[in-house]
């Protein structure tokens, strides 16, 4: 399938809010186009998914840059895990560009998506068994939706899952 970004439903970058934290999100446009690429509007289509990439200041995390899914990755309707050695790789080959490794992203077969127990469990362990440049990682998850609506954004961070407000920007 080839994929016209001239016809992404996505024309604004995302700009996310989490009550209680003085940085605000931005997910950027190239993000926004990559990851739905592969939404399962389809019956039989598998979860994909892979990391996010960007910068933080004092201001703004800013996710730029996506990568995934990767051969050898574990794909079913309702489960995904990237190959390991492939995620690596990304995230070591983004990191000589200048970098962080921000989290993961996936997709969900539900339009309004919503992170699952497992979905915790892996972003914990994820936090718990990995060497980071910070104690907090996020989880963006890909629905079937269209827009803004269509995506769901955690900060995981001390065993505890934070959803941050998306919006889309008007300019």
């Amino acid at each position: 399938m080839i994929f016209n970004l001239k016809r992404s439903p996505f024309k604004r970058r995302i700009v996310g809010h989490l009550e209680g934290f003085s940085q605000e999100l931005l997910v950027d446009l190239p993000v926004l186009k990559y990851v739905s690429r592969y939404r399962q509007v389809k019956s039989w289509s598998n979860e994909a998914g892979g990391q996010l990439f960007g910068t933080v200041d004092n201001d703004t995390v800013c996710v730029l840059e996506a990568s995934g899914p990767y051969p050898g990755d574990e794909r079913s309707r309702y489960r995904y895990r990237s190959n390991p050695v492939a995620a690596q790789y990304a995230i070591d080959k983004m990191a000589q560009r200048g970098l962080l490794y921000l989290g993961e992203w996936h997709t969900h077969a539900e339009d309004y998506p919503s992170a699952s127990d497992l979905d915790n469990n892996a972003m914990r362990r994820l936090i718990e068994n990995s060497r980071l440049n910070s104690n907090s990682l996020l989880l963006l998850i890909v629905g079937r939706v269209l827009c803004s609506d269509g995506l769901a954004v955690w900060s995981v961070a001390n065993a505890k899952l934070h959803r941050w407000e998306l919006q889309t920007l008007s300019k």
